[in-house]
């Protein structure tokens, strides 16, 4: 199983970790109530994990204009 971390906003890869490199207490998966896995996590058909987080650029774009947040949507 690889997990795979994708931006939330732009839907570039952000990372990669392969399944031997995998230590789910030390990425945190043991403390994510179901509720947060659910809304952070995506099973895909070939056995990967998608993980939703926020890429440096869209953070730096959140930063740069608070008023995004707003927002559902800022990337069109």
């Amino acid at each position: 199983m690889s997990l795979i971390y994708t931006c939330k906003h732009c839907s570039c890869e952000v990372g990669r970790i392969n399944p031997n490199m995998i230590d789910l207490e030390k990425i945190g998966w043991n403390v994510l109530s179901m509720e947060e896995k659910e809304k952070l996590m995506n099973y895909r058909p070939d056995q990967s994990v998608t993980l939703h987080t926020i890429c440096e650029n869209c953070q730096s774009l959140l930063d740069n204009n608070p008023q995004y947040h707003e927002l559902d949507f800022f990337i069109q």
